[in-house]
């Protein structure tokens, strides 16, 4: 579904309201592009504001038909994925042959080089087979085709790793499982384990300032959901840097992902003493 027919709301309640079941819709087309309406939540914007940077957040719980997003217009604004785009170049890599499994993180002269033995064609052919962004692709280099044609909206990232996840990208089986088990993962809180892939790039603001371009795309698993997400942001390039992973885990810890004030107790030292004889009791 083009974003333009999303239905478009701005959400009035608290945020945390979210994780409480007001998501819960329809499940997820064959596709997996599973949103149909998008909610503002402009509470989120707070988090960019303390970071000293714009931007948008997109969360949406798998399964779901409903996008939460911190900026509307910002949320369905083209952008270069930069080396966001890695995963789907991953997947045209090793469904044209040209290579055989993920191995090491590519430099960038062997990203280029991969990009030349895929060829133009295929390139441009492989991107609208599998509906990422614009499809848009330039005769040249990596760097070209990262940077220069190619555009995608925060949603549309989000609308790409849910039909990762849910296996129905227009790829083999093993080569969308590759795919997923290359983006890194770290957990935060005690309950929750971000996968994410992350990138910077120069860009520049309409006033003609420079600024940079900062991505983090991927998914949060958690013991009975996963939600998947994917936060832009823009500004002075000496923020940039840590910005997307500090404004994307506030929103979570506003929603309670990750937070350690959820994890359970750790039993007292006097605890953890008596035990023994607890159990041995137990036994008698």
């Amino acid at each position: 579904m083009p974003v333009s027919m999303h239905k478009r709301a701005r959400w009035m309640a608290p945020a945390m309201i979210v994780l409480a079941g007001i998501v819960a819709g329809a499940p997820a087309g064959a596709d997996g592009r599973a949103s149909d309406d998008i909610v503002e939540i402009p509470e989120w914007r707070s988090a960019f504001q303390t970071s000293g940077v714009s931007g948008t957040i997109v969360l949406r719980r798998l399964g779901d038909r409903r996008s939460f997003v911190s900026d509307l217009d910002a949320a369905e604004r083209g952008l270069p994925p930069a080396s966001t785009f890695k995963l789907p170049h991953l997947l045209i890599a090793l469904e044209t042959g040209v290579m055989r499994d993920a191995g090491p993180t590519a430099s960038g002269s062997e990203l280029q080089r991969i990009t030349a033995a895929i060829g133009s064609e295929r390139m441009a052919e492989w991107l609208q087979r599998l509906n990422y962004g614009n499809a848009g692709t330039t005769e040249g280099t990596g760097r070209s085709l990262m940077s220069d044609g190619l555009r995608v909206t925060p949603v549309q990232q989000v609308d790409f790793v849910e039909r990762l996840l849910l296996g129905t990208l227009p790829a083999s089986g093993r080569s969308q499982t590759i795919a997923r088990d290359v983006v890194p993962g770290e957990q935060v809180g005690c309950d929750a384990v971000i996968r994410a892939k992350s990138s910077w790039a120069p860009t520049v603001h309409n006033n003609g300032g420079d600024a940079e371009l900062g991505w983090l795309v991927g998914w949060v698993e958690m013991p009975r959901e996963v939600w998947l997400f994917a936060t832009a942001i823009e500004g002075n390039p000496a923020l940039v840097g840590s910005s997307a992973r500090q404004v994307t885990l506030d929103v979570f810890s506003r929603l309670g992902i990750g937070d350690e004030a959820s994890c359970a107790p750790m039993p007292s030292a006097a605890a953890v003493a008596t035990e023994p004889t607890q159990i041995a009791e137990v036994g008698r």
